[in-house]
């Protein structure tokens, strides 16, 4: 790509050798390998804390609500950055702003791996937030400003593995650490990856232009803190607190309160933080539709099985890691054949194809019980791995092709704080209904254990005659026997539940056929980015 003179008042940084493979490689796949890097990361910080919370709490000699903190601060560092990635990206340049990211990561990371007790951490957590929360919309920036039209959804394929890839491994790979080596390994084995990432940003990466003049938009980053936060805070909490608990609603009034006046700031600056008009694109509008209904259904489904193979099975969280796994690695070879192919044909065509592939093997998820094996599993999520490949990306991809090019960089953030209020809703909307039908089952079942309910009778005497084995008295025996009866109405309106919420996921990802259908998804070739020589 030809490089053009800096813009005036602009800097370029100093430009270092490429090194090894990497110098035959075209320019699109370095700026690949520097986003997937940063991204992979912070998505995986993002899961891989919660497995490290209890040994946290019982270091530091602190409250469940205190540790909780660790990660409620990083969701919200996240949430506060975000929109503003787009202004820092337009202001300082896509490398000035990587390394900058990274670095805050990266020293993040280390600072939260030296904590000497937990409001240290806390504080740290909120350094590394602000980090990691621009490394993804930076990442897709960074890709759309060098790859062509034609060739996106093959480089947003490989782009969308740690999307995918992330969430899973995080628990896996946090239980390991936290039980084999120490909770402080969670933190600070990002601090060599980070330093990979920065002398990869360093060595690869060209400068983009500035954007000359722009003026910041101080109030609708102070109204989106405080929107996007106070709901967040609410969908976090709503599940265990209730949705209509005091302290729920007040932030979920403060939130819409916030958003409205948010959004009436957007819409009447001449430089708004996040650009509302891009809604006026169909496209990037369906686009937006169809990655809510998604995310809703993706995170409900990839919240629940976790919790059905630890709560109710009794695995650990490496375990469950293991079977989970089976669903990431159909995806890592399905979604770049995915994107190359919707290259050709077009998003909408694979996206109505894929959408009831994935609503179907979803529904299957709606037949576990406590005799399902393990390889059944494994079988199911492959499939349902599959089919995902064929939605997620393709679905966000569309949205952003259809973005003027100077605008990308504000689609991009808009597209990310999207992602993670839709990943919290869903996730609260899931747990209060697993919560809600568990209860609905339990009640239904207990008007079961009569009498007449001969595997109960059989149950209770079974136990009866073991208690009295042990040399128990009748009356502690006939009460052991009522217990168990109990504990299995409980444990089998608990897998009723679990099967409600896999039907009502794949429900849910039908709706999103609704949008998809209206996705004309032709593209015209855009202009390429002006790159400061290197």
């Amino acid at each position: 790509m030809a490089a053009a003179n800096p813009p005036m008042g602009a800097v370029a940084l100093p430009a270092l050798p490429r090194f090894g493979l990497l110098r035959g490689l075209d320019y699109q796949w370095q700026v690949l390998i520097c986003a997937v890097v940063g991204t992979f990361m912070v998505m995986l910080d993002q899961t891989v804390v919660n497995i490290a919370l209890p040994k946290i709490t019982t270091v530091f000699g602190v409250g469940v609500h205190e540790t909780q903190l660790v990660v409620t601060s990083y969701m919200l560092a996240l949430a506060v950055i975000m929109p503003a990635t787009g202004y820092l990206s337009d202001t300082f340049g896509t490398k000035r702003l990587y390394l900058i990211t990274m670095a805050l990561f990266t020293g993040g990371s280390l600072l939260c791996g030296l904590a000497w007790n937990n409001t240290s951490l806390v504080a740290f957590r909120v350094i590394q937030g602000l980090g990691g929360g621009m490394m993804s919309p930076l990442g897709m920036t960074m890709l759309f400003q060098v790859v062509p039209p034609q060739r996106r959804n093959t480089f947003m394929g490989f782009f969308g593995l740690p999307l995918m890839l992330a969430p899973v491994l995080g628990p896996t790979l946090g239980g390991y650490l936290v039980e084999y080596i120490d909770w402080r390994v969670i933190f600070t084995l990002n601090v060599p990856v980070g330093v990979l990432g920065l002398f990869l940003g360093l060595t690869l990466l060209r400068e983009t232009e500035h954007v000359p003049g722009l003026k910041f938009d101080l109030r609708g980053f102070m109204l989106s803190a405080v929107g996007f936060s106070a709901l967040l805070l609410g969908f976090t909490d709503a599940a265990t607190d209730g949705w209509t608990a005091p302290g729920i609603l007040v932030r979920f009034g403060i939130g819409i309160v916030a958003l409205g006046l948010w959004v009436w700031v957007e819409l009447t600056d001449e430089h708004p933080l996040l650009e509302l008009r891009l809604f006026k694109i169909p496209i990037f509008t369906f686009s937006a539709l169809v990655t809510f209904v998604l995310t809703v259904g993706m995170f409900g489904a990839m919240l629940v099985l976790p919790l059905f193979l630890q709560n109710l099975r009794g695995l650990g969280a490496a375990e469950s890691g293991l079977i989970l796994v089976s669903q990431v690695l159909p995806m890592t070879v399905a979604m770049p054949l995915v994107g190359r192919l919707v290259d050709k044909v077009g998003a909408r065509a694979v996206i109505l194809t894929g959408l009831p592939l994935l609503a179907i093997t979803t529904w299957q998820f709606g037949l576990l019980d406590m005799n399902t094996s393990d390889m059944t599993i494994r079988l199911w999520l492959a499939a349902r791995g599959c089919a995902m490949g064929l939605v997620m990306m393709p679905s966000m991809t569309a949205g952003l092709n259809a973005v003027p090019l100077p605008l990308m960089s504000r689609a991009s953030s808009m597209s990310n704080v999207m992602r993670q209020v839709f990943g919290a809703f869903g996730t609260a909307i899931i747990v209060t209904v697993l919560q809600v039908r568990q209860t609905f089952h339990s009640a239904i079942l207990a008007q079961t254990v009569t009498p007449d309910n001969l595997p109960l009778q059989q149950l209770m005497n079974s136990a009866q005659q073991w208690g009295v084995a042990q040399g128990l008295d009748s009356a502690q025996s006939s009460a052991m026997g009522v217990m168990m009866a109990a504990k299995q109405v409980a444990l089998s309106a608990a897998v009723m539940g679990f099967d409600d919420v896999f039907r009502l996921t794949a429900v849910i990802t039908l709706l999103a056929v609704i949008p998809a259908v209206f996705m004309k998804t032709t593209r015209t070739p855009s202009r390429g980015p002006t790159i400061i020589a290197d």
